[in-house]
């Protein structure tokens, strides 16, 4: 059993993790300013204008996506063979003729097999985002300089006097509190086009096991929280926040991170550790893949077909290289 999102083009914007749309227009958009782009800017509206004609005209967003939790990044249960992806592909497209089937989140380095399944059904890649992904191994087994680094993290929050609490069932002020500090960050500091999520979303999550939370406290205040996806032995931290109010505000995403590092190494999970602050997840231990969102639109129109392979190739040919270049 795997979740699926089905959009029907009824709103105008969506968050990136329903909407191609947003994902290819509106978060490219906004990343042209988060880069510091300023001559080169200029340079690019035209195409990213064009990106944006063939997206409308591709309907990108009347799509089925499978194995789409709605979250930053999907998870594939390693059960999943190339019958069943061929036999599940089989369904979506006789019920849904007038839909692109999408799967989002393969990357070669945690979905080889998905990835291979997945062409043999039709399917074409197109370029999402470059990811960090860690070893399957304990802190103690990393380089020298990456374990240092994240040791030196870990150490952080007792000196400050900041102590977790771990596999919390959420309660109601605890869940809004979550909520709050996953806005400040990903909304507030990132872009309005990331999923947000409600307080009875955080609560339902942690008390049906969907995510497992961890709190961090400053004496009885939650100053930072955590929101871990787990399937078959491979984590993701889709939830992650902290106050940015705080004294150390500055330092608490260092502590979060390291806790991330302590929870994978402890329980043997591998790590998918999602896309941004390359550099500092890359300092200690993350290994960078390019990650792709699979397409398959060979039941769709002549029309549409062509619009879906221009924006392809778009991704694919200047996407793709400019990510590569001002990525951070």
């Amino acid at each position: 059993m795997v979740p699926y999102t089905k959009n029907e083009m009824t709103k105008e914007t969506l968050c990136y993790t329903v909407s191609t749309f947003t994902h290819y227009y509106h978060y490219l958009r906004e990343e042209m300013d988060i880069v510091g782009l300023r001559t080169a800017k200029f340079m690019l509206i035209p195409p990213l204008w064009l990106i944006g004609f063939f997206l409308r005209f591709a309907k990108v967003d009347k799509a089925f996506a499978i194995n789409n939790f709605g979250l930053s990044t999907n998870l594939f249960p390693k059960s999943l063979n190339a019958a069943q992806w061929d036999e599940v592909v089989t369904k979506v497209q006789h019920s849904n003729p007038k839909h692109a089937i999408l799967v989002r989140s393969v990357n070669r380095g945690l979905n080889s097999e998905d990835y291979d399944a997945l062409i043999g059904c039709g399917f074409k890649p197109m370029f999402a985002r470059n990811v960090l992904l860690f070893p399957f191994k304990p802190i103690e087994e990393y380089p020298r300089v990456k374990r240092r680094q994240i040791l030196r993290d870990e150490g952080l929050g007792p000196k400050l006097g900041l102590r977790w609490l771990s596999d919390v069932k959420l309660d109601a002020v605890q869940a809004e509190r979550v909520a709050d500090l996953y806005d400040q960050l990903y909304l507030g500091k990132y872009s309005k086009n990331n999923p947000r999520f409600t307080s009875l979303f955080h609560f339902e999550c942690s008390n049906r096991n969907i995510l497992h939370y961890q709190l961090l406290l400053d004496g009885d205040r939650i100053v930072g929280a955590l929101g871990m996806k787990v399937v078959d032995g491979v984590s993701t931290m889709p939830i992650l926040g902290y106050d940015h109010h705080h004294p150390q505000a500055r330092v608490l995403y260092r502590i979060l991170t390291a806790q991330i590092a302590r929870t994978c190494s402890e329980n043997n999970f591998q790590r998918h550790a999602s896309s941004g602050a390359n550099k500092f997840k890359i300092l200690r231990g993350g290994v960078t893949n390019e990650e792709f969102t699979m397409v398959k639109t060979s039941h769709l129109s002549l029309w549409r077909r062509l619009n879906w392979g221009f924006i392809r190739w778009m991704a694919q040919k200047i996407g793709r290289p400019l990510t590569h270049k001002f990525e951070t």
